[in-house]
């Protein structure tokens, strides 16, 4: 069913109905030439129109907005593409096509409602936006902004005496963090004018990740229940007052955001809210990272950027594929290649042995890859390996050869890249829709939820 915006060009009454014209052009070259008659009067009147649409008089004497007026008479625009077709030149010189003409009356076009929400305070239209949040990292970095006690408290009976300082429902349940997530949030979503949202979780350490190396975060400390109950309770407040949550045990946050990335990239804007430095490797001509640093205005000012001369929230660094060349050498996908060989102590990842930033950024920057690394420095005669080590010196800029550890620490890079690289094909994704992620809060359940949960200052 054609849309009705897409036939008012053309219009005029006929036994009381209105009548829409479609445009479909035919040659009349072997037609009697007295029958369409296009004269240099008709082509003057159509400059007119095309000249009153932009004049600056008309506009006033209309009594409109200027974006109001322009909109309104848009039909006129797509008149003169048609219309103009027709050269200024003398019918009896020249072969012309006109256009023909068939009725369609407006009972049989879909109805479009206007939303005056599809227009921002400027007047203009929004652009479509879809922000996905990492929320484990925003509700963890929430919680302990509230839990400032908890910081310092090193002894059982210090936790146990810092978390009955935590915000608490009046059933008690604890909600420091989520108070925090929801404070950054909804603020996040109206000032940057999104459109399409996801949180993703993380749910356990147990991924698949573990099977490729059982090790792999092992390292860290055991989660605060209090923290822990609310990334359960934050699950189900988002899900009843329907904002799209993606998490389960087999998969991280990061590979819900690398998986929503891949598939709808190219059909939206989309911006990734994070501090995890692992999400750079999604960075693209399509997708932007907003990484939580507090470092970002030192690295706005680097760049000569002045940051109130643009729309990016506070605290906020807003990578793309150049900055990241900028700040890390490398472009975003490399970073992969990068925690290879670097590792990623957070994440109990090895990487090479004594190998760093210093060293691994300028091979990957030259190479591309680890895999080309190793075509490259492997299986070399004395002489070949003399000569490389001179162009790691010269040419690359690297004092400290990392050929040694490089080739002793193989499998550790080949594991560690495996274990850095988010997943992009999870399958319960594949089965979304994006119209599955339009911003459709329910405010009302919001408000409702936010008052039995004490947290009466989110409630506007």
């Amino acid at each position: 069913m054609e849309n009705l915006f897409d036939f008012l060009k053309n219009k005029e009454e006929k036994q009381d109905q209105i009548i829409i014209l479609e445009n479909e052009t035919i040659d009349i070259s072997t037609i009697q030439k007295n029958k369409y008659i296009v004269d240099e009067e008709h082509l003057k009147h159509i400059e007119k129109i095309k000249i009153s649409l932009y004049n600056e008089d008309e506009i006033k004497a209309s009594g409109l907005e200027r974006s109001d007026y322009i909109r309104l008479n848009s039909y006129v625009g797509s008149r003169l593409n048609t219309d103009l077709r027709i050269k200024n030149k003398y019918i009896k010189e020249i072969e012309v096509k006109i256009e023909k003409t068939k009725e369609i009356y407006l009972d049989s076009l879909e109805e479009v409602e206007m939303d005056e929400d599809i227009f921002n305070d400027n007047n203009e239209i929004k652009e479509n936006k879809l922000l996905i949040v990492d929320g484990s990292s925003l509700l963890s970095t929430s919680f302990y902004a509230t839990a400032r006690d908890l910081l310092f408290a090193k002894t059982d009976e210090q936790k146990e005496f810092a978390y009955t300082k935590l915000m608490k429902s009046p059933d008690g349940e604890y909600t420091n963090g989520i108070y925090m997530f929801f404070k950054t949030l909804l603020p996040l979503i109206e000032s940057q004018n999104i459109t399409h949202l996801a949180i993703v979780l993380d749910r356990s350490r147990n991924t698949f990740r573990r099977e490729i190396d059982p090790e792999y975060k092992a390292n860290r400390s055991e989660t605060p229940y209090p923290l822990k109950a609310q990334f359960k309770l934050l699950t189900e407040l988002l899900q009843e007052i329907n904002i799209p949550v993606f998490s389960n045990d087999e998969y991280e946050a990061d590979d819900f955001a690398g998986s929503i990335v891949k598939k709808f990239e190219k059909d939206i804007p989309i911006y990734l809210h994070t501090k995890d430095e692992d999400y750079i490797q999604l960075v693209s001509e399509y997708t932007k990272l907003w990484m939580v640093t507090s470092k970002a205005d030192d690295m706005y000012k680097e760049i000569g950027i002045d940051k109130k001369s643009i729309n990016v929230p506070s605290g906020i660094f807003e990578y793309t594929p150049e900055y990241v060349k900028h700040f890390k050498g490398i472009e975003p996908i490399q970073i992969i290649d990068a925690k290879a060989i670097e590792g990623d102590k957070s994440d109990n990842i090895k990487g090479v042995k004594n190998v760093g930033p210093t060293s691994s950024r300028p091979l990957i920057a030259h190479y591309g890859s680890i895999e080309e690394i190793y075509k490259n420095i492997e299986n070399l005669s004395k002489e070949e390996e003399k000569e490389l080590l001179a162009f790691f010196k010269e040419s690359l800029g690297i004092k400290r050869s990392p050929l040694k550890n490089l080739l002793l620490y193989k499998n550790d890079a080949i594991t560690s890249k495996k274990l850095a690289t988010i997943k992009t094909d999870i399958e319960e994704i594949q089965n979304i829709e994006l119209d599955s992620l339009i911003l459709n809060i329910d405010n009302k359940k919001m408000h409702e939820l936010f008052m039995n949960l004490g947290m009466v200052s989110l409630v506007k």
